[in-house]
Order: C-alpha cells, then structure tokens, then sequence
C-alpha cells in the first residue's frame, strides 16, 4: 500500500515526516510510506511579522490542502502552528511522543539572559516571547527575526542580534543544542500550546487512515495537545496572542498550566486545573473560562491592537 504525507520542506518539517514514516513502517512494513512535500504561504514571505498574518495558518494551510484534496493520505504538522479551528474535512488524528516544550536563549558568547546588558536585542518571531522576555528584562530590546532554524541561526551569527529565543524541541530534533547558552523553565516561560509535538491530520471520513495513525499515537501527548488548544480556542487565541499553555500527564491525571501576559510583560493572568485526561478538551475550556473572568480576554485584545 502506498501511504502519503504532506510536509513543508524545511529540515525541521522534514524531520517530523520522517519520523512519522518511521513509525508507521514500524507497523506496517510492507507499506510504501512517502513524503510530499509542500510549500507555505509562511515559507514564501519570510518577511512579515507572523503576528500580521491573523489566523490563516500560514504554515498548514498548503499541507492540509494537499490531505483534503487528496494528494495525501495524511498531513505533519509542527502542532503549535496548526489553527485551533480545522478545515471540516480535517481531523487531528494522532500526535507523536512530545519533545521538550521549554523555550532557550541563544547567544554568540554563552550568555544567559541575566547577563545581557541593558539594551541588548534579543530576537524572536513571538509575540509571546516577547511579552515573557519584557516581564523578565523590561530593559532589553525585542526585535523580530522570521525563517528556518537554520536562518535563524545564521543571523544570529551575523549579528542581527545579540540573542536569539526558540524552542528547544526544534534545536534537539536538528542536533543544535550546542547553540543553547540557557534552557527557560516552563513555569518561568509557559511554552506555546503544542510546542514540541508533532500533530498529523487526516480526512475525517477515512477510516483506515485514522486507524493506523492511531496505532502511532502518543496516549499523553495527544491529551496535552486536546486540552492546549481547546484552552487556547476558547480563549480565541493565536500566534498573534501572548498566551502559553503546558499539559503534563501523570498517569490518568492531566496538569494544565496557562499564563496570559500583557504584550508589554507588566501584566499577567495565570491558573491551573487537573482533573482525568479523557477530559482533556473540557479541562481546557474550563481553565479558559476562568482566566476569562480574570481579564484574559483584556489582555489579548490589546495585543491583537497594538
């Protein structure tokens, strides 16, 4: 049988395809499992601050176009840049063992952020980020930085700033972690929602796909990304919202930790709920609900203004 999947070309896209071709071969070894690789309105402009492009899932969109026109069997997704609302053809069908979740600084000369003088640029493609670095040095300057890992790094490199902040899981995934001067605690830093998983969607009506994506499927990981983005939903909330959301599994008992932050850092909203991890989406919604009533929905606003 052969088995399609659509993926943005970038070495870290790449990566995760791969990874998902492994284990579904690891199932299923007399499958033809290949990649397809497409590109994204986000790879095409590497210009525009991501915050500007709104909601349109600047790095999905084209993947997902190729699964719900059937080009592909199945779609690789980073998960914190997938839209929280999908095409109704489309369903999240598995997520992959997560990696780390923290974001990392990274400098030319090893220093962490404590130590960057006053004024210093610090880089990042995050309106959450930035808001987290304001909180933590209201004295450093944000600047936007777009492109793969690998540019990223490049202009680092050429001095385009004097640091850099990612996420962990992409510099692991790529074998980069040497360029880490320091790893951000993710209750200092609450990470993306879905940062560090990888997500792959599917029609919503093939069964067989859905099947065997599910055989891969990672039981805790999926429940973190269930209970992330429908916190994230219903606080309608984005790459172009300061809002950071952790799930952790301990057994059956799901943790969910969600920070939301004034895009200048001076203000924050923060809560927890736990509760059994087959209620993943309620406990999101639940815990979204709460720091609505606390003045999210203010905080956000603001920053889809500014």
């Amino acid at each position: 049988m052969k088995f399609v999947l659509a993926t943005r070309g970038s070495p870290l896209a790449l990566w995760q395809a791969h990874e998902t071709r492994r284990l579904l071969l690891a199932r299923h070894p007399d499958w033809d499992v290949v990649l397809l690789p497409v590109q994204s309105a986000g790879d095409k402009d590497s210009k525009t601050e991501l915050a500007r492009f709104g909601l349109t899932g600047i790095f999905t969109a084209e993947v997902d176009h190729a699964v719900v026109s059937e080009k592909a069997h199945a779609g690789v997704h980073s998960l914190k840049d997938m839209t929280t609302s999908l095409h109704e053809r489309l369903t999240l069908a598995a997520c992959l063992a997560r990696g780390p979740a923290e974001d990392v600084l990274l400098t030319t000369d090893r220093r962490c952020l404590a130590d960057l003088p006053a004024g210093a640029r610090v880089a990042t493609g995050s309106v959450r980020r930035v808001a987290m670095i304001r909180r933590l040095r209201p004295d450093l300057e944000l600047v936007g930085i777009r492109g793969n890992v690998e540019t990223r790094l490049r202009k680092l490199a050429d001095g385009e700033a004097e640091a850099l902040v990612m996420a962990r899981a992409g510099l692991e995934r790529l074998g980069l972690t040497d360029h880490i001067s320091e790893v951000f605690d993710v209750e200092r830093s609450v990470p993306a929602v879905g940062q560090g998983i990888v997500g792959i969607t599917c029609r919503v009506e093939d069964s067989d796909t859905i099947a065997a994506l599910t055989g891969i499927a990672h039981a805790a990981s999926f429940a973190a990304a269930r209970a992330e983005r429908a916190l994230l939903h219903a606080l309608h909330g984005g790459c172009n919202a300061p809002v950071g959301g952790h799930a952790t599994c301990s057994g059956v008992e799901l943790a969910l930790h969600a920070r939301v932050l004034a895009l200048d850092g001076r203000e924050c909203v923060e809560d927890r709920i736990t509760g059994h991890m087959d209620h993943a989406s309620q406990l999101g919604e639940t815990l979204a609900r709460r720091l609505n009533e606390r003045g999210a929905k203010r905080l956000i606003d603001a920053a889809r203004e500014s």
